[in-house]
């Protein structure tokens, strides 16, 4: 759980500001492109950096942590702060580290645990829906009206029959792609032979626009990619643009090969004041909200316009740098006080009272994947602190849960107390002594002690 839990808010932290800075890069690169395939392309690249990212991070984070404390496990008592410096210095964690509480840190994957569940619920009650309307379709032939603007679309656009297969349905408002391997257009019964040949056209040939480009595949990737990161509003923005720009790729590919484009624009225009908004996850040629954008971009040319080489390097560039940058400040999770780090090495407590002489040491070291210590006890005069003598028992039972470690000893008398160092700070804690009960004995109240210790090497 604790492993699971830092994991998650080192995500988080780095995903609550790379992912913006993703987006602003891939907004930044797409207006330096006016081809719309190469900006489909950037913002794929984009979604999937905004995800690898706070996981390289994350990795990175729990990677240094495991690294370390194996070091400081293996190391000689007073070198565990060593190691885990060592393993920091070699860069095997990000360069900005925070150390939450267990609490903060529980509460934090809880939370993203809770966001995980939602937005792949979301995305599989929609996926259900669009999948379901296979079972929709008539029986029977197409209008031949429709039969001919189909076998001139799959010409035009080089498909086989065997990539996609074109059906009516009353249950879709417009027409809608569905599938990746073997896609299906469905039409919309009551408007399909209501259509213009300029207007079906228009509609066939952009669906199997979505075929041709494999939009669908792409589609789910990017929903499946994203759930890891839909907290976030850029997420959204993201998602958003890749729809955007997928229909104006779409909308160019149609008008290099299937209509004229102004045509195309007009019966896009013809077709927007009839259909209504496809379900999601499904592609649709109403998608997207854009018909201004769209038409215009039909009458200007921009989206058919090449990428230049100039244009698409510098909106790499802007890519690559704005990753350099997210990789370089990530943020890690480090082994603070709620790691095993956090207890090794030698502890010293003193008296206050008595010219600050000292009252206890502990040691603890790493042992085969636990822990083990020992327990050096001072015997001082009540006037003036001078030493008569030190007691030096091992560790009994030592147990750390993250901020407390529990352990018993024996005293000279043989009789066992129990302890604890309850870690208040960096290097700093309370040592809290007891008298323990003997196996089988009622636990009995008894004046605790208690002890302020430092981390001394």
């Amino acid at each position: 759980m604790e492993t699971a839990s830092r994991f998650a808010i080192a995500f988080v932290l780095n995903a609550v500001w790379q992912v913006p800075l993703m987006a602003l890069a891939a907004a930044a690169g797409g207006r330096l492109l006016p081809s719309a395939v190469a900006r489909h392309r950037l913002l794929l690249t984009a979604l999937a950096a905004s995800v690898v990212l706070p996981v390289a991070g994350s990795v990175a984070s729990s990677g240094a942590r495991r690294s370390a404390e194996a070091g400081a496990a293996s190391a000689p008592p007073g070198h565990a702060e060593g190691a885990v410096a060592g393993a920091r210095r070699l860069g095997r964690a990000p360069s900005r580290s925070l150390a939450p509480s267990p609490q903060v840190a529980n509460g934090v994957g809880a939370l993203y645990l809770a966001s995980l569940i939602l937005a792949a619920a979301r995305r599989g009650r929609s996926w259900r829906r669009a999948l379901a309307l296979r079972r929709t379709v008539l029986a029977g032939p197409l209008p031949e009206a429709v039969r001919v603007e189909v076998e001139r679309c799959r010409r035009s656009l080089d498909l086989t029959r065997g990539e996609v297969v074109v059906r009516l349905s009353p249950a879709v408002g417009s027409p809608v792609t569905l599938g990746a391997a073997r896609a299906v257009v469905l039409l919309p019964t009551g408007l399909a032979a209501s259509w213009r040949r300029e207007e079906l056209a228009a509609a066939l040939g952009h669906e199997m626009a979505h075929v041709k480009r494999r939009d669908f595949a792409w589609n789910a990737a990017a929903e499946l990619a994203a759930v890891p990161i839909a907290f976030h509003p850029a997420t959204a923005w993201l998602l958003g643009r890749i729809r955007q720009v997928r229909e104006l790729a779409c909308d160019a590919l149609v008008a290099e090969r299937v209509l004229e484009p102004r045509a195309y624009a007009r019966a896009l225009a013809a077709l927007a004041r009839s259909l209504a908004p496809a379900p999601p996850y499904t592609l649709g040629v109403a998608d997207a909200g854009i018909l201004e954008e769209r038409v215009m971009s039909l009458v200007t040319g921009r989206a058919r316009r090449k990428a230049g080489v100039f244009a698409s390097v510098v909106a790499a560039s802007l890519l690559a740098m704005a990753s350099a940058l997210a990789a370089r400040y990530a943020v890690a999770i480090e082994a603070g006080p709620d790691g095993a780090v956090a207890i090794l090495g030698s502890w010293s407590g003193r008296f206050d009272d008595r010219n600050a002489a000292p009252a206890v040491d502990l040691t603890v070291v790493g042992k085969q994947g636990g822990l083990s210590g020992r327990v050096t006890f001072y015997e001082v005069d009540l006037q003036g602190g001078r030493v008569r003598g030190k007691d030096e028992v091992e560790m009994l039972e030592p147990r750390f849960d993250g901020r407390r470690l529990t352990f018993k000893v024996k005293n000279p008398d043989g009789e066992k107390l129990s302890m604890a160092l309850r870690l208040t700070g960096d290097g700093e804690g309370d040592l809290i002594a007891r008298r323990a009960a003997a196996d089988g004995e009622p636990e009995k109240e008894s004046q605790e002690l208690v002890i302020k210790m430092k981390r001394v090497k």
